[in-house]
């Protein structure tokens, strides 16, 4: 286990790495403010300062005494996790497709309220909060704020 996870953190580096390295490669300002390098500049930054804190917290755990005391892992998810990682997949799926006919702010509203529900919430205001912040707020700040054209669907909504 504690190898799978140093390989794992280990790509995870090197692919940080690459994106700094390809990040360098555009302009990081412009006459505007920050450029087409900025944010994946800092991103791959924070990710290699991730990266490399929890390389050293895996390389300094300990290490079991004996093959005998490693119990079986399971790395895929089973049971009702694997029915809540099913779900979210199929929810993807769905809101991709329903996204151009119904528009944004009702696939999403949709989506956000099975996603928390999938997710084990029960509680029919912090499902429907969720649902319309995460559709119609996100709308709202994507279209006035950023000037980003999201679908409308047929309804027009």
């Amino acid at each position: 286990m504690r190898q799978g996870r140093l390989v794992a953190t280990g790509a995870m580096l090197a692919f940080c790495l690459f994106a700094l390295w390809q990040s360098l490669l555009l302009s990081l300002t412009d006459r505007l403010g920050p450029g087409p390098g900025f944010f994946p500049f800092w991103l791959a930054l924070i990710g290699i300062v991730l990266s490399l804190a929890l390389l050293v917290s895996i390389w300094r755990e300990p290490r079991p005494a004996t093959d005998a005391s490693i119990e079986e892992v399971r790395i895929l998810p089973h049971g009702w996790g694997a029915l809540r990682c099913l779900a979210i997949v199929g929810l993807l799926a769905a809101v991709t497709i329903a996204m151009e006919f119904v528009g944004f702010r009702l696939a999403m509203l949709v989506f956000n309220a099975a996603l928390v529900i999938a997710l084990g919430e029960r509680r029919w205001w912090i499902i429907a909060v969720f649902a319309v912040l995460g559709s119609f707020g996100v709308y709202y700040l994507f279209t006035t704020w950023l000037d980003v054209l999201l679908p409308t669907g047929q309804f027009g909504i």
